[in-house]
Parts: C-alpha cells; sequence; structure tokens
C-alpha cells in the first residue's frame, strides 16, 4: 500500500465528516483555557492552552479549525511513529506501524478531538524517537533536543513524568548504555526539561498544588468492576492483539518492555481505584505499535479488523443513530437566544463541559456554581444580589428543580434543548430553568 496514499485519504476523510462532530465537553473547556491564559491549569499543564489559542487567534473560532488542529497532530505523531519503527525494524515495519496506529480506534476517532492527551503522544513519540537516534548514534548532543522535547511533554500532561522513569531504569538496566549515567549530557537534558515545566511548578506552589489534589481525589474504595472496565475498553480502543502485546510486555528489560512497563503498569495497579480514562495509558502501546509487524499474520489481519468493525460501528452510531432529541434548537441559534435574555441574568452551567459548551456557542460569560470545580473557581464565582435573575443549565439532576425554587420567586422549566454535542448525552440530560428575582441562598 502507499504510505502517502493512504494518510491523504485518510485525513481528507476525516475532514469530510468533522462538520458532523460538534465540540465535546472537554475541547470546548480547553478552548476556554486559551482565553484564560496562565501558566498551568487545575486539569493538566497550560501547552493545550496556548495550542488553541494560537489556532484562533490565527483561524478563528470555529469546530473545523479545532478539528483541522487535532488531525494535524495525528498526522504528525504517524511521522514520528514511522521513523521510529523504520530506525528500529526496516521501512516495511514503518509502514505497517503508521497504518496500525492511524486505525487504532483511539486515534482514528479519538484523534479528532483536540485534547492534552494527543500533544502528549506527539511529544512522546518523538521523546522516543530521539532516545532510538541516541542509543543507535550515540550522539551527544541529542540529549540537548530531547531535554526540549521532553520538557514539552511535561507542559502537555503530567504523564510525561513516566518518561523520565523509562529513561533511566533503561540506562541502568542495560549495560551497553550505562555509560550514559556517567556522562553530563543526560542531567543536563533533564535540566531542560525542567526548566521548560517550572512555570507549572511555580503556579501550583502559588495556588497550593490543586492539581495535586484535584487528581489526588479520584481515588476511590477498591473497586473490582473498574478492572474489568480498564481492560475492555483498553481492548476496544487498541484492540485485543495490541492489548495482549502490551501485557506481555510488562516487566522485560529491553527498550520497549521498558517503555511499555512505565505508563502501562502503573495504570493497571491504580485501576481497582481509579476510573481510568481510556486515553490515559495511550504511550504505553506506543512499543507495540511500532513492533506491530513483528505480530503473526493472523493476529495483525485480526488487529485490521478489530479496528475497522469498531471505527465502522462508532461512525455509523454517531452519525446515523445518535439520539437526538425532537426539542433540540440548532447551536448557532444559541448566541440570540443568550443575547434577548432580561437584564441582570447570569448564566450557570453544573458541569465543566457543559459550562464551557454554553460559553464557545453562546458567546457569554458562564459561571459554576462555587465548589463545583476549582478551575471556574479561579475564573471567578457567580456574585448575585436579590432580585438577580439566573439561567441555569442543569446536566443530569433530576432534582434540580426543587433545588432552585426556594432561592428564587418563580422558577420555569425551558421546553426547549439548546446545547448540542455528541458526549456524555449532554443534550438529552440538560434541562434549563429560569430563576426570576433570586432572594438569597447557596446555588446547587
Amino acid at each position: 500500500m502507499n504510505l502517502a496514499f493512504f494518510l491523504v485519504v485518510l485525513n481528507l476523510f476525516k475532514l469530510l465528516i468533522a462538520r458532523f462532530f460538534p465540540l465535546i465537553g472537554d475541547e470546548a473547556y480547553y478552548w476556554l483555557w486559551g482565553k484564560h491564559l496562565d501558566l498551568s491549569y487545575v486539569d493538566h499543564p497550560p501547552l493545550i492552552a496556548y495550542l488553541y489559542r494560537a489556532l484562533t487567534f490565527f483561524l478563528g473560532d470555529s469546530e473545523l479549525v479545532i478539528r483541522l488542529g487535532a488531525i494535524t497532530l495525528v498526522l504528525l505523531i504517524s511521522l514520528f511513529v514511522y521513523l521510529t519503527a523504520k530506525e528500529l525494524f526496516g521501512q516495511k515495519a514503518a509502514v505497517r506501524a503508521v497504518l496500525v496506529f492511524n486505525l487504532l480506534p483511539l486515534f482514528f476517532g479519538g484523534g479528532m478531538f483536540l485534547v492534552p492527551q494527543t500533544l502528549l503522544f506527539l511529544f512522546w513519540t518523538l521523546s522516543f524517537y530521539l532516545l532510538v537516534k541516541i542509543i543507535k548514534t550515540q550522539k551527544c548532543y541529542l540529549w540537548y533536543l530531547l531535554g526540549v522535547t521532553a520538557g514539552l511533554g511535561l507542559l502537555s500532561d503530567y504523564i510525561m513524568i513516566l518518561f523520565f522513569a523509562g529513561v533511566g531504569l533503561y540506562l541502568l538496566l542495560d549495560p551497553k548504555q550505562r555509560f550514559w549515567l556517567t556522562k553530563k549530557e543526560p542531567y543536563l537534558g533533564v535540566i531542560i526539561s525542567f526548566l521548560i515545566f517550572s512555570p507549572v511548578i511555580y503556579w501550583n506552589i502559588s495556588h497550593h498544588f490543586p492539581s495535586l489534589f484535584y487528581h489526588g481525589e479520584r481515588a476511590k474504595a477498591f473497586n473490582f468492576s473498574n478492572i474489568l472496565y480498564f481492560v475492555l475498553l483498553q481492548m476496544v480502543l487498541f484492540t485485543p492483539p495490541l492489548f495482549l502485546t502490551t501485557v506481555a510486555k510488562q516487566i522485560k528489560t529491553d527498550l520497549l518492555g521498558i517503555f511499555s512497563t512505565v505508563v502501562f503498569l502503573p495504570f493497571a495497579l491504580l485501576s481497582p481505584f481509579v476510573m481510568i480514562g481510556g486515553h490515559w495509558p495511550a504511550t504505553a502501546y506506543l512499543p507495540s505499535i511500532v513492533s506491530s509487524d513483528r505480530l503473526k499474520k493472523f493476529a495483525f489481519r485480526f488487529t485490521l479488523i478489530f479496528a475497522l468493525f469498531v471505527n465502522t460501528s462508532t461512525l455509523t452510531y454517531y452519525l446515523f443513530l445518535y439520539p437526538t432529541p425532537k426539542e433540540i434548537v440548532p447551536n448557532s441559534h444559541l448566541a440570540e437566544y443568550l443575547k434577548n435574555l432580561p437584564p441582570k441574568t447570569t448564566i450557570v452551567a453544573n458541569n465543566l463541559g457543559l459550562a464551557a459548551l454554553i460559553t464557545f456557542y453562546g458567546k457569554t460569560k458562564v459561571y459554576m456554581p462555587p465548589g463545583k470545580h476549582p478551575q471556574y473557581d479561579l475564573w471567578g464565582k457567580p456574585k448575585l444580589h436579590q432580585g438577580d435573575n439566573v439561567l441555569y443549565f442543569a446536566l443530569a439532576d433530576s432534582q434540580m428543580l426543587e433545588k432552585l425554587k426556594p432561592l428564587f420567586n418563580k422558577v420555569t422549566a425551558d421546553p426547549h434543548k439548546r446545547i448540542f454535542t455528541k458526549d456524555a448525552d449532554i443534550p438529552n440530560k440538560t434541562e434549563i430553568f429560569y430563576g426570576e428575582s433570586f432572594k438569597g441562598g447557596i446555588l446547587p
């Protein structure tokens, strides 16, 4: 197969269907970060915010621009997957690795959404490629380039810290590469990385480590069903052969085994206590992707067939079968509706993705109730006075009307659905309430 032709056709197809995918809540949230530039944020480091700001500054605030950004990132990752596989296993293996990477459900469908983990995978893959070049060429200056790319990875997602663990373990366990531990270049590379990352450290210190507390609160009591969820979701997103190949690499001391283990094992161990997002351990699969040519013929074919089945099924559902409520009003009408609200009306939402979507499509300021999310608290809490009005977008809370009634002279429900996305069933589970003449109290 001509690889260039495959990539051109695939990405043109993605652009063609992009208009059928409105923003998901996370994308709108990160777009909002780009409107509030800072050294870091509660959920993640700031690089995704800077990317959103650059894209929308030069190309405008539109769904297509954001889709184009995501598709371009996946195309760049494809380049570094190709180069890495070619260095390790040859050109034929490189072509197969790019084919597998682009068809995996996480990167075929999920790669259309512009989120921090895509940036992380880009800089993880580039950093891994530079490490391979260091091993093969022994060129000292490449450690400095690796320091820069790994630092940018840290600015993308905290998971990048595991890359440093992988490098350290590999240099320690491989006798042929252990001499690097006596050289200055690897340590200077680490210093470069953490100098790039230092604004995030400063921001967390100055804000009393909100990122640490926010992610730490995800841990719950042991739940066996979380393990099953983790395993099944990984197999769906990465295919059973690549999942099993990745599991088989655990605790192996070669380059690919170490860089799979340092990511996959921590998430596997956390899975009984935390509901692991399917994309969180994605970098653990890079070794299996670049070595996919080594799969047996049946396993390789099954990988492609399984991926195509999942992709086709998912696209069919989202393009043709997604349950759209009959009361829905197009997102393009939201700004006009909000513009015509009575004076002294504050717009509030109880979910961060929902609040960001309303901001994006409604072109207005949206608050979350105090304490709902620490990032929204940093941006400003709603200040209500007696007599003010509130338009409240409530996601998945059947008791919201009863909670609001004591706070206002009158509360009415909007019969329409005014926000549409194919994410978290927001169109179907969102209700809109208009509270007239605030009497006092705490917004739920």
